[in-house]
């Protein structure tokens, strides 16, 4: 039943007659969830973009607060648990419903992730799933339909899971496409490992400014690396100590990694492209450099000036294209953290692999080839050039790395070690660059008297990195 993303979703028109009568309680979450799932599936938009009430579905601005985190806890746990909602709901239909009732396809994820995954009565799901159909000119034909196989769904649904083994379970949860990728980049097992962990929403990780040891003790965290700490805190994190002060940042250890690579900057030039949100910005503030940052979407600039201001940081903020961009000086060191699939992130973001598509990742590989090479021209000889991303696919990493590395472009690469890996020898590839997996640094106890689950307290989001040197060559 997995749709195919390439296609646009039909727009979903209420009954007139519908919209004066006083709905049941719940009803408007569940409908904006379900076209929220549209948007993500037939349309390939990300959740977060979606769910800013600014351009997200128009019945999302009318909600409590309460019933917009209803919405994103819906559809996280529908895209995150998408294969095995399928594969109930196939069990239970004698065949597959036109291609284009994408209504009732997105209706039902929305009642299959309430029945299956979450704490919320069956009746409830079931009955708001039924009158979201039958209120719908496109779906009401399907309402019987609808009814009878969410009630089965309540019935069965121990059953249902339980015909696929916890293996089967985490393997239908990726697409089968970036399945086989994964699985022919880091092995069977590796990438097993990485789908199980898909599942599993991680805790958060922050930079702080200083003392890490001081500021884990306070939010009841975790030490890792640096100034990272592993915090499995609940709430809004706008509201735990040190947020208004500025003391610290949401980022995760793995996006820690690819500014520490630049070595010591204090007192050096830096350039920070692709700055926002602006957490890689902060720490090489932080670690000294005098930082120009570069952003070209000026509602994401928006954001980097007030994080940073947040943060009582200051950099040189430039909104522009690196491409269209001529630096007055050059650099002492470039980090460029470059726009990617973010199928890394699948852990905190499950909408990943449903929004993302194979040629997307191709496309996104030429262009991330083309500002690497480019930005080699903004780098004094002998300066130092980072590249990360957060991505898993080896076209974005590794295959990326090889074809720089043949030269032409003014760049060589340095090999990292584990001294520039605060010791993660797992984590440096063959070729001398960096690849963190959601599978890396699993052993990390949760803090005493917390009852938090250990398994989600380990893992790391996918990144890859590679340091260069700029060197006298000329540039191709």
């Amino acid at each position: 039943m997995a749709p195919n993303s390439k296609k646009r979703h039909l727009p979903i028109p209420n009954r007139p007659e519908n919209q004066d009568r006083n709905p049941k309680p719940g009803l408007a979450a569940r409908q904006v969830a379900a076209t929220v799932l549209a948007r993500v599936i037939d349309d390939g938009r990300g959740l977060d973009g979606i769910l800013e009430t600014r351009h997200g579905p128009s019945g999302l601005k009318n909600l409590s607060p309460a019933d917009n985190k209803l919405v994103r806890a819906i559809a996280t746990t529908a895209l995150r648990n998408r294969g095995m909602i399928d594969h109930c709901l196939n069990k239970l239909m004698s065949r597959k419903p036109p291609k284009n009732a994408r209504h009732l396809l997105h209706t039902l994820h929305v009642a299959g992730a309430q029945i299956l995954f979450m704490d919320v009565p069956d009746s409830a799901a079931v009955d708001l799933a039924v009158t979201s159909l039958s209120g719908n000119s496109r779906s009401e034909r399907f309402a019987s339909l609808g009814n009878a196989v969410l009630r089965k769904l309540s019935k069965t649904k121990e059953d249902l899971l339980g015909s696929l083994s916890s293996e089967e379970q985490a393997r239908s949860n990726m697409p089968p496409w970036m399945w086989q990728q994964t699985r022919k980049s880091f092995g069977k097992d590796r990438a097993q490992k990485i789908a199980e962990l898909h599942m599993l929403e991680p805790v958060i990780d922050l930079t702080v400014k200083s003392d890490p040891v001081s500021w884990a003790e306070k939010l009841g965290g975790t030490v890792l690396h640096g100034n990272s700490i592993r915090v499995p805190a609940k709430g809004n994190v706008d509201t735990w100590e040190g947020f208004e002060e500025g003391e610290w940042w949401v980022q995760d250890f793995a996006a820690h990694l690819p500014a520490h690579l630049l070595g010591d900057i204090s007192g050096k030039s830096v350039i920070d492209l692709c700055a926002a949100p602006g957490g890689k910005t902060a720490q090489l503030i932080n670690a000294g450099a005098t930082v120009t940052a570069l952003e070209a979407v000026r509602s994401r600039c928006d954001r980097l000036e007030e994080n940073l201001t947040r943060l009582k940081l200051d950099a040189k903020i430039v909104n522009t294209d690196l491409f269209d961009w001529k630096p007055d000086q050059l650099f002492d060191a470039v980090l460029l953290d470059a726009p990617c699939s973010s199928t890394g992130t699948i852990r905190r973001h499950p909408d990943v692999q449903w929004s993302k598509s194979k040629d997307q990742i191709e496309e996104l590989a030429t262009l991330q080839f083309n500002m690497t090479t480019h930005a080699a021209g903004f780098l004094k000889p002998g300066g130092i050039l980072v590249f990360s991303n957060c991505s898993l696919m080896r076209s974005e990493g590794e295959d990326l790395f090889a074809k720089i590395n043949k030269g032409g472009f003014g760049l060589e690469s340095q090999k990292l070690t584990p001294d520039d890996m605060f010791g993660l020898e797992e984590c440096i590839t063959g070729q001398g660059t960096a690849r963190t997996l959601p599978s890396h640094m699993l052993n990390i106890t949760p803090p005493r008297d917390n009852e938090i689950a250990p398994e989600r307290m380990g893992g790391l989001d996918g990144f890859f990195a590679a340091r260069f040197i700029r060197t006298d060559d000329e540039l191709g």
